[in-house]
């Protein structure tokens, strides 16, 4: 079955609204001590022996594999029923942890894979830097991860939840950003890597993440400016530099700036150019080979390539929530020339007046 075929709903019954006692009652589906809602209602789930149930609508929704899918089959462009039945939606394969072929292939599959994703030679804070910052003025922070893929954030003085819309090793929920199955002040950071080109609402999902977050809390996002489509039919959106701020201007930037430049725009627009020529198996090996063996020297030109950042692979932004209105799109861009850069390889030290621990 294919994501996005409404096919089987997630079953509903006759139920009015909760009570005092009942929501009492219901209120008890929690991961990692952090309280489950519907997607739909925001009203707290209940347990219940196949899964989790809306006190409010009557919604119910499963577990599978013994992972909750809270997915709003009204508002988004996945199903639940993509999910039940043993050809289940994985998504694209995370990394090596899905390869499941053995040999001579596997060991090609590991090298393709290492040359596709050869890091950029642009130092950017590592997302350590970033857990550092947010622990430093919030005691064991709550950090959501959405779209989180083969990505783990193991840290013992955090506590962190995968979501993904696909199954993978890590993910524990099944939910989209369009409606987080979160109630609102539940996390202090969110984290979204190489996840807002891949959603129909960017700004319904920001929108998601400024309500699921604990005043004053943070975001941490990366996101392409030009690269081509990956992933098929679920790559919906680019943002330029500019609009990549302009998406969270409910946040005060904490830091911010390119995180892949020109040389890593132009291996993979090598690789466009190549595979444009034919159609044929043979030459797209051929072409896809060639322009992966090219990768690794482009993406260790990005910060010799540093003079033109209006043309850059893809951008970082951290940030931390604002108490008054957005920032005015007249400010953005009346700023911004002086705003972007290359960006920062350290965090700033918070601002102790400003980063008050809110526990």
């Amino acid at each position: 079955m294919e994501p996005g075929d409404q096919g089987l709903a997630p079953t509903k019954m006759s139920a009015p609204g909760p009570t005092a006692e009942q929501s009492e009652r219901y209120g008890n589906a929690l991961l990692h001590g952090i309280a489950l809602v519907c997607p739909r209602e925001h009203t707290p789930l209940a347990e219940c022996a196949d899964g989790l149930v809306c006190p409010a609508c009557g919604t119910r929704f499963p577990r599978v594999h013994g992972v909750p899918v809270l997915i709003n089959d009204a508002n988004s462009v996945f199903a639940v029923a993509d999910y039940l039945g043993p050809d289940s939606y994985e998504g694209a394969a995370y990394g090596r942890a899905d390869d499941r072929t053995s040999g001579w292939r596997r060991i090609a599959h590991r090298v393709v894979y290492r040359l596709r994703n050869t890091g950029t030679s642009l130092r950017s804070p590592p997302l350590s830097d970033i857990l550092a910052y947010v622990r430093s003025v919030r005691a064991k922070p709550r950090v959501l991860v959405v779209g989180a893929g083969g990505l783990q954030l193991a840290d013992d003085g955090a506590v962190v939840v995968h979501t993904d819309v696909a199954f993978a090793r890590h993910v524990e929920l099944i939910a989209d950003a369009h409606d987080l199955p979160f109630a609102p002040r539940s996390f202090d950071l969110i984290v979204a890597i190489a996840v807002l080109e891949h959603v129909a609402d960017p700004q319904r999902c920001v929108a998601e993440f400024v309500r699921v977050l604990d005043r004053g809390g943070f975001v941490y996002a990366v996101t392409p400016f030009l690269q081509p489509v990956h992933m098929g039919a679920y790559d919906f959106t680019r943002f330029t530099p500019i609009g990549h701020r302009r998406l969270f201007r409910q946040f005060d930037e904490v830091a911010a700036g390119v995180a892949l430049g020109v040389g890593s725009v132009v291996a993979s627009a090598l690789q466009a150019f190549l595979l444009g020529f034919s159609s044929r198996r043979f030459w797209r090996r051929l072409a896809g080979g060639a322009a992966l063996l090219a990768t690794p020297p482009l993406r260790l030109m990005d910060r010799l390539l540093r003079h033109n950042l209006d043309a850059v692979s893809g951008c970082w932004f951290f940030g931390r929530l604002r108490d008054g209105p957005p920032v005015s799109d007249r400010e953005l861009v009346k700023t911004y020339p002086q705003s972007f850069g290359i960006g920062p390889e350290r965090l700033p030290p918070p601002m102790r007046g400003a980063d008050t621990p809110l526990n």
